[in-house]
């Protein structure tokens, strides 16, 4: 099943619906998050010379050569940080936010499953201070 994403994809393919990989082909970038049989999967999408990239904690330890290449782990970078910032603030970047949580209440934060978006710490309203 395929529709139209407000996101800017051009492309959104329902994975409740149908497999991913009976519909992607000759991709050139794939961006795996969740590892395991997704990962394995991914891999038959890619076209020739495409790149796979997975934040999987699960194959951080791997011994298979293509995962290795493929994990990624990031690195805090204020420039970087800033950068995003100002595509949020002109509106280039949208974030998807499920729930916003007081940092009083990091450990429920980490613990939340969000059916689509993502879980954000509220730092500043905490009464918390935190430096940066």
């Amino acid at each position: 099943m395929r529709r139209s994403c407000s996101l800017g994809a051009e492309e959104v393919i329902d994975y409740r619906a149908v497999r991913f990989e009976e519909i992607a082909r000759e991709i050139d970038v794939v961006f795996d998050t969740v590892g395991g049989d997704t990962l394995d999967r991914s891999w038959g999408v890619l076209k020739p010379g495409g790149r796979l990239v997975t934040i999987a904690a699960s194959v951080e330890g791997t011994s298979d050569p293509r995962e290795r290449e493929a994990f990624f782990i990031m690195r805090p970078d204020r420039e970087q940080l800033n950068k995003i910032a100002r595509l949020i603030d002109t509106g280039q970047l949208r974030p998807v936010v499920d729930r916003v949580f007081p940092l009083s209440l990091a450990r429920q934060a980490f613990e939340h499953k969000a059916a689509r978006g993502k879980a954000v710490l509220n730092v500043v309203d905490s009464g918390v201070v935190v430096e940066i």
